[in-house]
């Protein structure tokens, strides 16, 4: 299984005299994007999965320590990796790795998830829902090729963003566009055609059809954008907002363990969908 490597920000604080006071440093270091870097156990590498130790430690991603760890050490992360073997089920299959740079518009990963999140939508609320919204800074860590595990969907998905409904008025879905196409990638949507040009928006199609104004639709979105995370205000623009106890890497488990029922791999590729031009 591939894994991706993202960056992430340590910071390492020294305390120097008292007169100067603590001095804080950041330092840029590589890290594993999942949870614990252990692919799923079978029959075949259970020692290597689990970690193991005879003279020296093998941990589960791979490093080898001759004399950095001692034996307490490595009986402990020995002990807590079954503890964590849960998180190695796989949930399903994705036909090739997807990344988030959150600098470009049409992404296959965002198209995937504000795809789910609306068709999750439609089946809790029982009604259409003919648009989606989703922020690219949600999804922390990209999807890996191959087999996909619980443990990849738990640290894309961290935080604990809730879905809920809102109901909005043609001409505030329509400004909430003209938001989104001045940001640098317009953000995750599905069930909407949209042109961007020079950052203004230009063209935009919702449910097969250019908005209507004075019409009301129902637009599924997380709790974190109805109220200005990354500056944007859906609950502010509705006429009616309903919350739910639905997580988002719920949404994203029901739907990715769904294809994997179906004997489906998961295959998203960039469809046109936001289209923004200089």
């Amino acid at each position: 299984m591939v894994k991706a490597k993202v960056a992430a920000l340590c910071l390492l604080a020294a305390v120097s005299c008292a007169q100067q006071g603590p001095r804080m440093e950041w330092k840029r270091v590589a890290m594993d994007g999942s949870r614990t870097g252990v692919v799923p156990v079978n029959a075949e590498n259970v020692d290597t999965a689990l970690g193991a130790f005879e003279d020296d430690y093998i941990a589960p991603n791979g490093r080898h320590f001759t004399d950095g760890a001692t034996p307490e050490v490595a009986a402990m992360l020995m002990e807590v990796q079954p503890k964590m073997a849960h998180l190695k089920e796989v949930v399903g299959h994705n036909a090739r790795f997807m990344d988030n740079p959150r600098t470009e518009c049409d992404l296959p990963i965002g198209n995937l998830v504000a795809d789910a999140l609306r068709a999750k939508a439609a089946d809790y609320f029982q009604m259409p829902v003919e648009f989606a919204l989703t922020n690219y800074g949600g999804i922390r860590i990209p999807m890996p090729e191959g087999a996909v595990t619980l443990d990849d969907i738990e640290s894309m998905f961290p935080f604990k963003n809730y879905m809920c409904l809102a109901k909005l008025r043609g001409s505030e879905l329509t400004r909430l566009l003209e938001q989104l196409a001045k940001t640098p990638a317009f953000q995750a949507v599905s069930g909407c055609r949209v042109k961007v040009k020079a950052h203004e928006l230009v063209e935009a199609e919702v449910d097969g059809a250019p908005i209507d104004p004075k019409r009301l639709y129902n637009v599924v979105t997380i709790d974190f954008l109805l109220s200005g995370g990354d500056g944007i205000a859906v609950g502010a623009r509705a006429e009616d907002v309903k919350l739910t106890p639905v997580l988002m890497k719920d949404v994203m488990l029901d739907f990715i363990r769904a294809k994997e029922a179906a004997g489906e791999i998961i295959d998203y590729q960039k469809d046109g969908r936001v289209i923004m031009e200089d």
